[in-house]
């Protein structure tokens, strides 16, 4: 038996935007040397090294969207490049500045948006353009702005917290992000906000709602819901492991589960936004299926027409 094997060929366009890309690559690569180094180091930021892979992954496999309506635009096209190169030199100008970086990887983005367009043109980039809105992810949130982020998801969860203690039973006493509970007191500090987690539930968040849904509406409801689902989760795990410290084994709040226990727990979010995609997909076949509907009978008594959401259509 033979196998046949599906070779993908590269058209001068595609060499053309890969070339543009590694250039861009090349001009920039201090600040993306930072960007990589900081993703290593902080946790907050492990995300960033991901994000650029998922976006290619979604290039290659809408290939065929993309070549349906190329063309090259230069009057687009090359003004982006050239205002990304612009904001990126004179950003890295002036390293001293707070947020320099976060401006630099912005400029970097700008400028592969601007190669694809040049190479691909406006009606490609709107008809793939989810790709490029994930890169924007790659962005560094500033360090005041993340603080205040970390901070927001430390009191929802420390909240929530308090909540699901009191709806168990369990005696529990509150001050901030301090939870009393019987024999031991626990707070909820920034590492335990659930930050790195959170925004991984986003991207997953954002795959999940293209592939399956199919309104820009729906996919912002679902983004717009993973906030609430991240405190949610991140308050499950803080409730569990406590539980478990506390009428269990003291040993659970320093062994793996409460330094590694990330992924089971994410399991969580999983479990409320694949049920939310599923509803909002229904009903989203439901809406469409309404947009055709016949109409009353006419004065005859007889269908006369079928009306859509385009007008009417004779029946």
């Amino acid at each position: 038996m033979r196998l046949s094997r599906v070779r993908v060929k590269f058209t001068p366009r595609d060499k053309l935007f890969a070339a543009l890309c590694a250039l861009v690559i090349v001009i920039m690569w201090t600040p993306l040397k930072s960007l990589i180094g900081m993703s290593l180091q902080d946790e907050r930021y492990t995300h960033i090294l991901v994000v650029p892979v998922i976006s290619a992954a979604f290039l290659f496999l809408e290939r065929e969207r993309i070549f349906l309506n190329s063309r090259y635009c230069l009057a687009m096209g090359v003004p982006l490049m050239l205002l990304g190169l612009l904001i990126g030199f004179v950003s890295n100008m002036r390293l001293s500045l707070s947020g320099h970086l976060t401006v630099s990887v912005g400029a970097a983005v700008l400028m592969w948006i601007g190669a694809f367009v040049l190479c691909y043109g406006l009606r490609s980039y709107k008809t793939v353009g989810f790709p490029f809105l994930l890169l924007l992810l790659m962005i560094p949130i500033p360090s005041g702005i993340l603080d205040r982020l970390v901070a927001a998801l430390q009191t929802g969860s420390a909240e929530l917290s308090y909540l699901l203690f009191r709806l168990a039973g369990v005696p529990v006493w509150k001050h901030g992000t301090l939870l009393a509970l019987p024999g031991v007191d626990i707070e909820v500090a920034p590492q335990c906000s659930g930050m790195r987690s959170s925004m991984a539930l986003v991207i997953a968040g954002a795959i999940i709602s293209r592939v399956l849904l199919r309104t820009g509406w729906a996919r912002i409801f679902v983004i717009l819901c993973v906030g609430p689902i991240a405190i949610f989760r991140n308050a499950v795990r803080i409730v569990c492991i406590s539980l478990l410290g506390v009428y269990v084994d003291r040993g659970f709040f320093f062994g793996h589960l409460h330094h590694y226990g990330g992924i089971p727990f994410s399991l969580v979010g999983f479990a409320i936004v694949i049920p939310l995609v599923w509803v909002l997909r229904r009903w989203e076949q439901h809406l469409i299926r309404a947009r055709v509907e016949p109409t009353d009978l006419d004065w005859t008594g007889g269908p006369v027409a079928a009306r859509s959401a385009d007008g009417w259509v004779d029946g």
